[in-house]
């Protein structure tokens, strides 16, 4: 069955609710030297995290900081594709690269910008860069941020986007445990990056596979209701179905989450080590 799908909200990573959480998480997750400053600053490094998706609507570029459609580049692993931006550049031309998405390197340069504002002891900019860096963090570990077929439209399946990584956590978020074991100091950020990426990815066809799967045999009167805004359908699942895709998942999104929780911890220790583990400031 092809559905007509239309989102009130442009596709982004996790909803507001799982990208406050990841970065609470990682707070708990930091060594004493460093989370003194963090936990002081707690509730802004929450809530800024969600401003890359606010800055969409300002920035027609911010769009391309969110994913990397990585199986545009060949067949898994994906080996043609030089780690380095300005050999992929050369090699496929800037204007495809940056329209297939260039997540792994946002991350990368805020990483560098979080350890510089480590090292100037500027307290907004750790703020500003650490909230940044931990919604970056977030969207590489989720799978739909790594494919072509980003919200299933290529395989009849419009609107999974939101059902996997809104929705769900919304739904069930209360009941996960997203207490992680870190941090560790990251190497190679880049190659780091990129091994995430290719994590990610492997979990793609678990997300379209279970959308599929728990469709089959509810009517369409009980799969999804319609409701008309602003001149255009939207499709609102049923709970039943969200039952049955948070069962045949099992875990997905919980896990999902938890890896980027410990993850991000691990890229915010690195950048406070590279800046030589100087206090931070509190004012």
């Amino acid at each position: 069955m092809v559905l007509l799908f239309s989102l009130v909200e442009p596709l982004a990573g996790w909803g507001f609710w799982a990208h406050k959480e990841i970065n609470r998480y990682a707070i708990r997750e930091l060594p004493a030297g460093m989370q003194e400053f963090f936990s002081a600053h707690a509730d802004s490094i929450v809530e800024w995290s969600i401003l890359p998706d606010l800055r969409r609507d300002e920035d027609d570029g911010e769009q391309y900081y969110h994913y990397i459609d990585i199986d545009r580049y060949g067949k898994y692993p994906f080996s043609d594709l030089p780690l380095d931006l300005e050999e992929a550049q050369a090699k496929y031309g800037a204007d495809s690269v940056r329209k297939n998405g260039i997540l792994p390197w946002r991350i990368v340069e805020l990483l560098g910008k979080l350890t510089e504002a480590m090292k100037a002891k500027n307290t907004n900019d750790i703020i500003h860069y650490a909230a940044d860096l931990g919604h970056y963090v977030a969207d590489v570990h989720v799978p739909l941020h790594t494919t072509e077929n980003y919200d299933g439209q290529l395989s009849d399946q419009k609107g999974v986007h939101r059902r996997f990584e809104t929705d769900l956590p919304e739904r069930y978020g209360k009941d996960y445990s997203l207490a992680a074991q870190g941090p560790e100091y990251i190497v190679e950020p880049l190659a780091y990056v990129f091994e995430l990426v290719l994590e990610t990815y492997l979990f793609v066809d678990s997300v379209l596979y279970a959308d599929g799967k728990v469709k089959e045999g509810i009517p369409e009167g009980e799969l999804y209701q319609i409701v008309r805004r602003s001149g255009r359908n939207d499709y609102h699942y049923s709970s039943l179905y969200y039952e049955r895709y948070h069962a045949v998942l099992q875990g997905l999104p919980e896990r999902r989450m938890r890896a980027a929780v410990y993850r991000l911890a691990s890229f915010w220790y690195t950048a406070w080590v590279n800046a030589g583990k100087s206090k931070l400031p509190l004012g």
